[in-house]
């Protein structure tokens, strides 16, 4: 009985451990808040396989302990092999029927919310923004001519259409508040849109491995009020100091110091 309550305790510590380091700095275990309608179907399914996943993990693991427990030895001779059960019709269809019943649940709120993923909200007018995935930065190019590097500004409430490429590998666009990845690759332009429905400043990060500063190739996302933003990107076409700045921080200050 000791030995049971310590081998109980030393699994519910390492299970309470395991909980502290996956929650600490990270994001824990739920996704950012959705700030466009695309994060938010994403953020739907991902409930709902950590629902169904999670509740299969307890239903398997609490027969697990419960079969060790029933059907251990009780004193029987090791080399002595317990009661045989050949076959049980019963459980082979219901362990059949069971996953193929929840896989089509999911396959079903999955196509679902596809279309509300791919598709964002309609507008009259949409704002166009061109990424360019370097090793190891990210340029942003604006309609009007301005330029921006790690830090793409775009308008509150206004539907957004993104261009992605690369200049020489492939790299990963991702901002998890504003909707899923999308990969920028050499030679292709690949396409989304989406529509950022709150203020403030949102953290992604380049989700393919690139190369030996991949870790320092993040971005920020900054959702301005609309008049804020037309101001700023009329300045900035013409601010070659602000560019020149922000290219040295984001570009050159990456790999080198001032001392070369």
């Amino acid at each position: 009985m000791r030995r049971t309550l310590l081998v109980l305790s030393c699994v519910a510590l390492l299970a309470l451990g395991l909980a502290a380091a996956a929650a600490a700095g990270n994001g824990g275990f739920a996704p950012v808040g959705p700030a466009d309608q695309n994060e938010s179907g994403i953020r739907s399914i991902y409930w709902l396989l950590l629902a169904i996943t999670g509740a299969v993990f307890v239903l398997v693991e609490a027969a697990l302990v419960l079969f060790i427990f029933k059907y251990r030895s009780a004193g029987r001779p090791r080399e002595v092999e317990g009661p045989q059960v050949i076959g049980h019709t019963n459980l082979e269809v219901a362990w059949t029927v069971a996953p193929v019943l929840i896989l089509a649940a999911i396959a079903g709120f999955v196509f679902a919310k596809v279309a509300g993923i791919k598709n964002a909200p309609a507008a009259a007018s949409a704002e166009t923004v061109r990424i360019e995935g370097h090793q190891f930065y990210w340029q942003f190019d604006y309609p009007n001519g301005a330029i921006s590097i790690d830090t793409m500004r775009i308008p509150y409430h206004r539907k957004i259409e993104l261009e992605i490429t690369s200049s020489d590998v492939a790299h990963s666009w991702w901002v998890p508040a504003l909707g899923g990845k999308l990969d920028a690759i050499p030679g292709q332009t690949n396409r989304t849109s989406f529509r950022a429905d709150e203020l403030g400043n949102f953290h992604g990060q380049c989700a393919e491995f690139c190369g030996i500063q991949h870790a320092a190739m993040a971005m920020v996302v900054q959702v301005l009020p609309p008049d804020r933003y037309d101001a700023w990107v009329q300045q900035r076409r013409t601010d070659a100091a602000a560019v020149g700045h922000e290219t040295f921080q984001g570009v050159c200050a990456k790999c080198h110091g001032l001392s070369g």
